[in-house]
């Protein structure tokens, strides 16, 4: 017994040890750089933004035609307020509608940067006009922000790159590799703009070192442990995906009810699917995000962080406690719409649901309907893939030019900011460029956005002010 218990201790001498000293290995990550304060943006910029926002280049689905009229007067705007950009880049424009700029470069030889935005916006809903503090398109700057739908998705990332680039024409100013503007108009509902450029891009044998889309931003006090302002550099995407189930059953009066009715299956099987989550695991962009984000923690996080080995369990259960850690870690299963009956005493003779699925990597959309088949087992319920979807996009390596290069310009720009790469949970017009390149980012150089998608959507002055900054900074820096 006296050899047991002491083989035990120094097995726990030891284990101590091994954790010890993966923590103390466990060393920052981040890019040593001065930052350089942003310089103040003047009235004419923020008239510029403002200006943009007026244009309702609302992207509606297939239901609603496109108003024409809306997106061709923002061409115009963009070619009024941006004169040097229509001087000196080439332009063309895309479906119709998507607009791609090239500036040519130093090194024609280099590989070029494409920057890409997009000038579509989701609609206001129906009804919530009241709710908001201010017109939505208005462009109303109230309390040091710029208010108005598109402030945050995605009218400032595409204002602040023509303001970045417009200065540093102004300052005859040439990028060492040559830059490609890929502005999207229709992101909301698919990207057949953005489809459309990559694949024209495609055709002329082009290959990016960077592709830098919308994406992540700088958020603060929402990671346990890390006080300070995180940078999130989106380096992957998960797929996206939604399936229609339906069941067709007789129906009839509802004061002679079956025992089952369509609803009574259909619900059944959303219940089904719901209590069978799909398993959690880490990507390669969360495997990153904690290489990053690890070594800033406090002593015992940093500890636990550090010993995966041992503590994966533990760090899993700590994400799944809440809904965007969860969707970190495994494919998502989310009922969004539900149509059945059209009379109260009138049982529906056809039930459908739809279920959005938002797949982790490693998951496909074929994976995910085996899944879905296994877990509902009842083959009354139909089940029918919706037009749109894509499987996950590859991981870009973070110790590649692109991630680095991103990485290097938010140091500069975002003082005390710790940069860290993460898997994006939403879609982004990037996952249509990975034949164009296999570096592609997804960051929005902003500061906690508010209202995204919503209501009261706006960003402060002085977050538009160093994404501008950012932009310009980043194009300095391209090598």
């Amino acid at each position: 017994m006296k050899k047991f218990f002491l083989a035990l201790l120094f097995a726990l001498i030891a284990l101590l040890g091994v954790l010890l000293f993966n923590t103390v290995q466990f060393k920052s990550r981040q890019f040593d750089v001065v930052a350089e304060p942003a310089p103040k943006i003047s009235e004419r910029t923020l008239e510029n933004f403002k200006s943009a926002i007026r244009y309702k280049t609302i992207s509606y689905g297939d239901s609603i035609p496109t108003d024409t009229a809306q997106f061709f007067g923002f061409h115009r705007f963009l070619e009024k307020t941006y004169p040097l950009i229509h001087k000196n880049l080439e332009r063309e424009k895309v479906k119709d509608f998507s607009l791609l700029y090239k500036w040519q470069g130093q090194n024609p030889g280099a590989n070029p940067i494409v920057l890409m935005a997009h000038m579509d916006v989701v609609p206001v809903e129906p009804g919530t006009e009241s709710i908001w503090q201010v017109d939505p398109f208005e462009g109303v700057i109230k309390n040091d922000t710029i208010w108005g739908r598109g402030t945050t998705d995605d009218k400032m990332n595409l204002i602040a790159i023509m303001e970045a680039v417009e200065k540093l024409l102004s300052e005859n100013f040439i990028p060492a590799r040559t830059i490609y503007l890929s502005f999207g108009h229709d992101e909301e509902i698919g990207g057949q703009g953005a489809i459309a450029i990559a694949n024209l891009l495609e055709s002329r044998n082009l290959k990016a070192d960077l592709v830098l889309d919308e994406g992540g931003i700088i958020t603060l006090d929402k990671i346990p442990g890390i006080t300070q302002p995180v940078a999130l550099v989106g380096t992957s995407e998960k797929g996206y995906m939604s399936l229609q189930l339906s069941v067709e059953l007789s129906g009839g009066h509802s004061s002679m009810p079956a025992p089952e009715t369509a609803i009574d299956i259909l619900t059944k099987a959303i219940v089904n699917l719901r209590a069978n989550p799909f398993d959690a695991d880490f990507s390669q962009s969360t495997k990153d995000f904690i290489q990053y984000i690890g070594p800033e923690q406090p002593f015992l996080q940093k500890m636990v962080f550090a010993n995966q080995w041992l503590f994966k369990s533990v760090i899993v259960g700590i994400y799944e406690q809440s809904p965007g850690g969860n969707a970190m870690v495994r494919t998502t299963i989310a009922p969004t719409v539900i149509n059945a009956g059209v009379k109260d005493n009138v049982i529906p003779t056809l039930a459908k649901a739809t279920i959005n699925f938002r797949l982790l990597p490693g998951d496909t959309q074929e994976t995910v309907i085996a899944k879905v088949t296994k877990a509902i087992a009842d083959p009354r319920v139909k089940i029918s893939k919706l037009s749109f979807g894509n499987d996950p996009s590859a991981v870009t390596p973070i110790d590649g030019y692109g991630f680095k290069t991103v990485e290097k310009a938010a140091r500069k720009t975002f003082q005390g900011t710790i940069v860290a790469p993460f898997l994006m949970i939403g879609a982004t017009d990037s996952r249509h460029f990975g034949k164009v390149s296999d570096q592609i980012i997804k960051f929005s150089p902003m500061n906690d956005p508010i209202g995204f998608h919503g209501i009261d959507e706006r960003i402060s002055l002085k977050g538009f002010q160093d994404g501008i900054w950012f932009f310009e900074q980043l194009i300095k820096s391209i090598e």
